[in-house]
């Protein structure tokens, strides 16, 4: 019998444990929907540099690859170079 109760505990504590992760998920999808809201394109010339100095940093910290940051800062410099002073 006090197997039983153990099986039912276990049982109870990795539902418990489950239950919270899944909505731990969903929270986490709200937040990055929100986040993804809040993004704004770059569409001042200081606004662009900043971004383009970001790329740097994150090319340096090794977060992105040099192709990608090749492709991304050569799209941001090339709207730089069109924006009227």
């Amino acid at each position: 019998m006090d197997s039983d109760w153990l099986e039912l505990g276990a049982g109870f504590g990795m539902g418990l444990t489950m239950s919270n992760a899944l909505g731990n998920s969903f929270i986490n999808a709200i937040d990055a929907r929100a986040n993804m809201n809040a993004l704004t394109v770059p569409q001042t010339r200081a606004e662009i540099q900043t971004l383009l100095d970001k790329l740097d940093v994150r090319l340096a910290n090794g977060e992105i690859s040099e192709e990608t940051y090749r492709r991304v800062s050569a799209k941001w410099q090339s709207r730089l170079d069109n924006i009227h002073p």
